[in-house]
């Protein structure tokens, strides 16, 4: 309908002509077609009669306005209704309020209006005030039928001299046009709500890289406005070292690229710290966006704990790993220290026998001399092959650290020889650990020679503390070998020197056997320290850098009650007869060099000797000839049945013979395994006469 097309309809009965506002005629097939047959619900209202109202209330708002006038006077507002006469309305608007003719509309006019009516009817008011010859507004309704709708009315209004004061009003039913934006306005709010509320950064940028959108997470993350992110090159907002691959992926996106990019890379925060995240890269249709150019999503989610934990991971598996392979090179050196030991036994018993033979000739002395000496270096290598492999300390006594230390400060000073400087920082009063003092002391002097020989003869400072922390998980993960520390209090002895230091790769490898920065004096130092410390529920910690010094600390846990041991007792002599002549004695050892060198010392101090070839044999013998036989002589390391196996069978026989037993393992090892009850004795191999024989009468006469 065309403004104003029914400025001056009126009618004149149900069968006269219209007339429009020129006097012309419009003839009842024109009216249908523009009124009744229109599809849009319309209304022919006249205005004569509440023109003057209207004017009186202009009069009585003064300058306040009509507007406010009528908020304080809402009863004029249905009181210009009331005074409306609506002349028409066609077939829509009848069917729009569910009245059953037009005549049931028009005399139903007040059961239409709502209380929110009345605002749209105050502004046609003060358009009508204000000479307005048109208004558009949003109006709320109540069919007959009870169903509330809402409808956008256009009102075109007469001149206030036109003689016609005819008004047409169109009324477009808007419901589901509204609620289908309330629809779209909630979506999009739980849209926006969902993007500004993730946790992950949302971003958008067009084909150049122009940042056009950006949610509160990419602000947080970055630390920058809101309005200075937008509008910024997205490769600005990157790391030097990501703008590269950034390049090449808006190069491939303007090629026509649309597949979805999934990578890596980093974000440059405002206080410059770099921001790892995962990115997922998606080219937005032009439609899509509404904008009409294809744009790029990024979705990114923040990885620094992720990394973290991956790196917490590969250093745990690294942890692992050498775990695992000094467990396994432990095995091994335990295995070779055991076997070599048995070598060692035929190699200095025969040099040893040899030797007795030929007391009258020197030369031949010297040489077996020299085997020996030989023999006990290669002894002494297998006890730090076996304390590498990290076996239980043989005894333990609750010690202060500082005491022990102090102890050796002596052989500390002889070891750190030249121009270097040795100083001594030792707390006091130290919670006490459970130690073997002697193993302890060896561990300390390997890492004192260590630091001797890294300040070299140009001199430097070496450092030794002790002390006590309470040790946290994050400092816990600075361990670098050993055992794996629990918080808690532990106690320290830290040895710092100022000399060449070590890079990272050798700090990893320096307690692997044998492994020496020096070109002379590689051996087991460090790895039969690790191997001490580990027996003692400790580990060690390194610090080092080259030219930059040394730090190598082991800690122990503290003990929460316990006196220190203020000195070791003497032991009180024993009277003790070595006389063994007329003994008999089962030896039992699957090796038969070891048992033609034992068989013979047992022969030169006067023993009858049995001799058994493994577990089976000797039970078979003993339980035949047990009553003659005064001790056992037993190998723990057996095949078939072990020593600890014979041993049970052997008591069952006869629970109180002296039983002794003999192996190339930790006498602790066998110890444990076996029972201090099972056994009467314990004899290292290599051995020597004098040391079977101390250990036998011991056994049989002690």
């Amino acid at each position: 309908m065309k403004k104003n097309s029914f400025d001056a309809i009126s009618a004149s009965g149900s069968g006269g002509n219209v007339l429009s506002a020129d006097g012309a005629s419009l003839d009842p097939a024109a009216w249908q077609k523009i009124f009744k047959d229109t599809q849009v619900p319309l209304y022919i209202e006249d205005l004569a009669s509440v023109r003057p109202l209207i004017k009186q209330m202009v009069a009585e708002a003064g300058d306040g306005g009509l507007r406010c006038w009528l908020d304080a006077h809402p009863q004029y507002v249905l009181q210009v209704i009331s005074g409306v006469k609506i002349l028409h309305a066609n077939e829509a608007a009848v069917v729009l309020n569910a009245a059953a003719s037009e005549h049931d509309l028009l005399v139903s006019l007040e059961k239409l209006v709502l209380p929110e009516t009345l605002k749209a009817f105050k502004d046609l008011i003060c358009a009508i005030a204000e000479g307005q010859s048109y208004y558009e507004g949003e109006c709320r309704y109540r069919a007959l039928d009870g169903r509330e709708h809402e409808t956008l009315n256009k009102a075109w209004i007469p001149a206030e001299d036109d003689p016609f004061q005819l008004m047409a009003l169109a009324t477009i039913d808007i419901t589901d046009l509204n609620l289908a934006k309330q629809s779209q306005a909630e979506s999009e709010e739980r849209y926006r709500l969902l993007i500004e509320t993730a946790r992950d950064v949302f971003m958008r940028h067009d084909l150049s890289g122009r940042v056009t959108f950006v949610n509160q997470a990419g602000i947080d993350l970055l630390g920058l406005p809101r309005e200075q992110i937008i509008g910024m090159s997205g490769i600005d907002l990157l790391t030097p070292e990501a703008k590269l691959d950034a390049l090449k992926r808006r190069d491939a996106r303007v090629a026509g690229d649309d597949g979805v990019f999934l990578y890596e890379t980093e974000f440059q925060r405002s206080d410059g710290r770099a921001q790892p995240l995962e990115v997922s890269s998606t080219l937005l249709p032009g439609p899509l966006n509404g904008s009409g150019e294809p744009q790029v999503l990024l979705v990114a989610r923040n990885i620094a704990d992720r990394r973290k934990t991956q790196a917490e991971e590969r250093e745990v598996e690294a942890r692992l790993r050498d775990a695992q392979k000094f467990e396994s090179l432990g095995v091994l050196a335990g295995g070779i220290a055991h076997d070599f030991n048995n070598l060692l036994v035929t190699i200095m018993g025969n040099a040893e026998l040899l030797s007795e033979d030929l007391a009258g000739s020197d030369e031949h002395q010297k040489s077996l001399a020299a085997i020996m000496e030989a023999g006990d270096q290669a002894a002494e290598l297998c006890r730090q092959m076996q304390a590498y492999a990290g076996t239980t300390p043989s005894s333990t006594e609750a010690h202060d650290l500082s005491e022990v230390v102090g102890k050796i400060q002596h052989l500390v000073q002889a070891a750190v020889t030249g121009s270097s400087h040795v100083h001594f920082e030792l707390a006091e009063e130290l919670p006490t650990v459970l130690i073997d003092s002697t193993q302890i002391r060896q561990v300390i002097m390997n890492m004192v020679n260590n630091a001797a020989e890294a300040v070299g003869s140009a001199g430097g400072e070496v450092m030794i503390r002790t002390g006590v922390k309470d040790l946290t998980r994050i400092e816990l993960k600075k361990w670098t070998a050993g055992d794996e520390l629990s918080p808690g209090n532990h106690v320290f002895c830290e040895i710092r020197d100022s000399g060449c230091g070590m890079d990272s790769h050798t700090v990893a490898r320096m307690f692997e056997p044998f492994l020496s920065t020096k070109f002379a004096g590689r051996g087991l130092g460090m790895s039969a320290a690790l191997g001490i410390v580990k027996s003692h529920g400790g580990a060690f910690m390194v610090e080092s850098q080259p030219e930059q010094g040394t730090v190598v600390s082991f800690w122990l846990p503290a003990q929460s009650s316990g006196k220190a041991v203020s000195g070791a007792k003497e032991a009180e002599p024993v009277s003790v007869s070595y006389d063994l002549k007329g003994r008999t004695i089962m030896l039992v050892d699957d090796d038969p060099r070891v048992r033609a060198v034992a068989e013979s010392f047992l022969r030169r101090l006067g023993c009858r000797v049995l001799s058994a070839a493994d577990g089976y044999d000797a039970v078979r013998l003993y339980g035949q000839r047990h009553d003659e036989i005064d001790a056992i002589v037993l190998d723990y390391t057996m095949p078939g049945m072990d020593g600890g196996g014979t041993s049970r069978r052997l008591r069952v026989i006869r629970p109180d013979v002296p039983l002794l037993m003999t192996s190339g393992h930790d006498q602790a090892e066998v110890r444990a395994n076996c029972g201090v009850a099972d056994m009467a004795g314990f004899i290292a191999k290599p051995y020597n006469l004098r040391q079977l024989n101390e250990v036998l009468a011991l056994a049989l006469n002690g």
